[in-house]
Order: structure tokens, then C-alpha cells, then sequence
């Protein structure tokens, strides 16, 4: 049976520090090779931290810029694989990227989030997969697994192991608008996710999210306090091909490393249930089909008039 020792680095938030984000990224990873891990996976915009405004563009870089020296040399000294996250651009766009190096030092593929912060970046078509020398490895960054549409074309990719890359806000406690119940639905919800990803795909899953708080989200985000009712809480995990929950961590700043087996499972897939149309997991249906599309809008029309001004 083919396996990998995956290692999951659930990287502090450090958006007002980079350099302190690269010193804890090397460290954690460094870590858990030592351990064994022959793969480390960082968690959305791991190289700046997630910051969901347009002040985010002062870290922007080439796809052969600081972050993919980092990683590619560190890869190579470590002789592991390592994904990370940062803001991209080619001098017209900024984007919401996740790179793959290999234990070759070489940087094996890029992926964009196609359902990016509007107002932050460009959305796009992007890849779905690189395929590398253990498989084909599908990529969903944040909110780009949470919808039907992109688990078909998955499906269609045959990846061999999928990896979620997160900085996914949950609310730390209720409020006007989060019930008690909805704590707990967005605590199920990763979970749900990654597992409901394993059962269709019969491939492992990988879900890492960042850990901390982050500056203030532009686009009047329904809540005004938006960024002090939600935090990034971790809970970075690891489901079988079959959706087994492996391991789970906690809300710290850390590393957990686990054996995954890589070949798939016989076992018929499962259809996903689906919440209004096409969301992988139950929301206020409200938010979703009125205030997100409007959302949605606004942030492209600022986008569109200030990023040509940075650039």
C-alpha cells in the first residue's frame, strides 16, 4: 500500500509580521521532518498572512518570487514537499495562490483561488491539480470546495490526494446574527466538507487552516465588527479515502503529522447532499442567494477601480 507522512502546519496569522510567519513556517516544517513527514502543507496566504484588504498587495510577488525561493529551498534542504500560500501577481492582476515545491527544490505547479475576496483579487479559472511524482494532487483553496461545481470537475481530475488549504474565519461567540446553533454548524463544518470531498472523490482529504486573529474585512462583510466576531480556529484535519475523520487538531499554532494511505479505496462513491443549489454545507439561505451576490459585485467594481492604481 502507498502512503505519505502529511504533515499539517497550522501557522499563526502573523498578517502584521511576515518575517515572524517565515521563522515559524521554517520551524514547524523543519519539525516535522524530522519526524518523518514527507510533505508539509501551510495554510491559505501562509507567506503574509490573511488579510482581507487591499493593504494585502504590499506583499505581492512573482510565482518565482520570495515565497517560492523559500519554499523551494527549504524543500530541497529538508528533502520534503511543501505547499504555501501568497499573493501573486503577473503586473496586471493580484491573485490568491498556493504553490507545491518538491523535495527536488523545484516548484512543481501554482493554483489561484477562483472564488477569491473580490475586492482583494482577481478570480479566475485556474488548475485544479499538479500532477507530481507520489500522484495527482487536487487543490481547493478556502472557499473554492465549499460548492458542487468544483467537487464534479475534481471528480473528473481522478486526483489521487486532495489538499484544502484555509484561512477560514468561524465565529468565536454568538451574536444578533449567529445563533447557538449556527457555533455549531460552523464547527461541524470542516469536517462535512473534507469528508463529504473523501466520499466522492475514494481519495484522502486534507483540510489546514490558519490560527489567530486578522485586520478588518473590507466590504461591509454583514457584520461591521466582522473581524472581531470571527477568528481563524484551526482545526486542521485529515479524512480517509472512505471519509474517516484520521485526526483533528486543535485551535493552537502547531504541527500534526499522519500516515495517509494513497490508494483508493474500491468502495462506490458517495453522492454529496447539496444546500441551495449548490453549497456542500447548510448557511442562511438569505445571505447566500441576496447579500454574497451583492457582495460579490461590489467587490469586483472596487477591484477593478483601485488595483491598476498599485500596479
Amino acid at each position: 500500500m502507498k502512503k505519505i507522512k502529511l504533515a499539517m502546519i497550522q501557522l499563526g496569522n502573523h498578517c502584521e509580521n511576515q518575517a515572524l510567519g517565515y521563522k515559524e513556517a521554517t520551524s514547524l516544517i523543519t519539525q516535522a521532518a524530522s519526524e518523518g513527514a514527507e510533505m508539509a502543507i501551510l495554510p491559505e496566504l501562509s507567506a503574509c498572512g490573511y488579510i482581507p484588504n487591499q493593504s494585502i498587495w504590499q506583499y505581492s510577488e512573482s510565482g518565482n518570487g520570495k515565497t517560492a525561493q523559500w519554499a523551494s529551498e527549504l524543500s530541497a534542504l529538508l528533502g520534503i514537499y511543501i505547499g504555501a500560500g501568497f499573493v501573486e501577481t503577473d503586473g496586471k492582476d493580484f491573485y490568491n495562490s498556493y504553490l507545491l515545491s518538491s523535495p527536488r527544490g523545484e516548484i512543481c505547479g501554482i493554483i489561484r483561488k477562483e472564488n477569491a475576496e473580490t475586492y482583494c483579487f482577481k478570480s479566475c479559472k485556474s488548475a485544479l491539480y499538479i500532477d507530481t511524482d507520489i500522484g495527482r494532487i487536487g487543490f481547493g483553496i478556502c472557499a473554492d470546495n465549499h460548492d458542487i461545481m468544483r467537487l464534479r470537475r475534481m471528480k473528473k481530475a481522478n486526483v489521487d490526494l486532495m489538499l484544502m488549504p484555509h484561512a477560514n474565519p468561524s465565529p468565536c461567540q454568538a451574536y444578533k446574527q449567529i445563533s447557538r446553533k449556527d457555533l455549531e454548524l460552523f464547527e461541524k463544518q470542516p469536517l462535512i466538507i473534507a469528508a463529504t470531498y473523501s466520499n466522492y472523490l475514494r481519495a484522502p482529504t486534507v483540510y489546514v487552516n490558519a490560527v489567530g486573529s486578522f485586520p478588518e474585512f473590507m466590504g461591509g462583510f454583514w457584520f461591521k465588527n466582522f473581524n472581531e466576531i470571527f477568528q481563524l480556529q484551526g482545526g486542521s484535519l485529515i479524512t480517509d479515502a472512505e471519509g474517516n475523520l484520521l485526526v483533528k487538531m486543535d485551535n493552537a499554532a502547531g504541527y500534526r503529522a499522519c500516515e495517509i494511505p494513497l490508494d483508493k479505496t474500491s468502495e462506490a462513491p458517495i453522492e454529496p447532499v447539496v444546500y441551495h443549489g449548490k453549497w456542500l454545507h447548510q448557511g442562511n439561505a438569505l445571505f447566500r442567494y441576496l447579500i454574497m451576490p451583492h457582495l460579490i459585485r461590489k467587490g469586483i467594481r472596487g477591484y477593478n477601480k483601485e488595483h491598476q492604481k498599485y500596479l
